[in-house]
């Protein structure tokens, strides 16, 4: 090999080493671009302000709030070997009426259910039907149900967030828990992806008859916001440790998971859909068994224009 052929390979070689370290430099300076583009935009991002939204009952003084609510439950029970199941459907309509509206926006309201139509249907028995607005035989199931249509149940005073004031049961009701009247809101503005609790205390008897409490939380997470329309989610959740089978059956149709829409204009609750599905075993003996299916659906229904507002159109 000549010097005058190694001279030219090493010249050669030293131009491709010199392009292969220029375009790494290149590649290199191009990777760094990206990142630091990648960082600023992440910095843009991170340091606008976030948009928050303030959820407040805003209810009118003499205003009837009216809401369709159906109720589907199905429960199988097993006991000693023997079956049962018994599936229920109930479509009302629950009204608030506003009675005040005081300087602070609490607002003061009385709950009642203006009709029902109801139905149930337990294994080895006969169907059992009732409509208020059509029967006028009462089936002995539903009496001291039908007793109730159309009085009130409850005088309420609320705070903007739905903070209870005061309370005053005209009727005693038992409230599974599914069907809260109004959904406590946060005292804050808060941001999609947020959450918030509220405590909660039931009362459940043992099985030597002593009365436990039960501590629980419902845990609220704002989901989107669409439309003036505010999508929140709920899920009970149980504090308290509880192994007691006779307890835990006790305690399923008091909880409650699904979600709500909250209309951010008018300041009310537009629709909720809410879910059970539990299951218990050995609350009545080692071979027992509950399994509790449930769906709650409430939806606002528009108040119908009288014949003054129908005219003056």
């Amino acid at each position: 090999m000549t010097s005058a052929n190694s001279g030219l390979r090493a010249a050669i070689f030293c131009a491709m080493t010199l392009g292969w370290l220029t375009q790494l430099a290149i590649g290199q300076d191009a990777g760094i671009e990206k990142q630091l583009e990648k960082a600023v935009t992440e910095a843009t991002r991170t340091s606008q302000p976030v948009k928050k939204y303030q959820l407040q009952y805003r209810l009118n003084e003499g205003e009837l709030i009216r809401s369709r609510v159906v109720h589907l439950v199905s429960m199988d029970t097993k006991i000693d070997g023997e079956f049962e199941n018994l599936k229920s459907r109930s479509v009302s309509t629950r009204v608030f009426q506003v009675n005040e509206v005081d300087a602070e926006g609490n607002i003061t309201l009385v709950h009642r259910v203006e009709d029902a139509d109801l139905w149930q249907k337990v294994t080895g028995q006969n169907e059992v039907r009732y409509n208020s607005k059509t029967d006028e035989v009462v089936p002995e199931n539903y009496e001291r149900l039908a007793a109730s249509i159309g009085k009130p149940l409850a005088v309420i005073t609320v705070s903007p967030s739905g903070a209870i004031v005061a309370r005053k049961d005209e009727v005693t009701q038992f409230n599974p828990g599914i069907g809260v009247l109004m959904p406590r809101l946060p005292d804050y503005p808060i941001a999609i992806g947020q959450k918030w609790y509220t405590p909660q205390e039931v009362r459940i008897r043992t099985k030597d008859g002593r009365v436990k409490t039960i501590k629980l939380r419902k845990l609220y997470t704002l989901k989107k916001v669409s439309n003036q329309l505010a999508t929140i989610s709920v899920r009970t959740q149980v504090i308290t440790p509880v192994q007691d089978a006779k307890i835990k059956s006790q305690l399923m149709q008091r909880m409650q998971h699904g979600e709500f829409q909250f209309d951010l204009a008018q300041g009310r609750i537009y629709s909720s859909r809410m879910e059970l599905d539990e299951r218990v075993v050995g609350f009545n003996g080692a071979a027992s068994m509950i399994h509790y299916l449930s769906r709650m659906t409430e939806q606002l229904v528009k108040p119908t224009p009288s014949a003054e507002d129908v005219s003056a159109r």
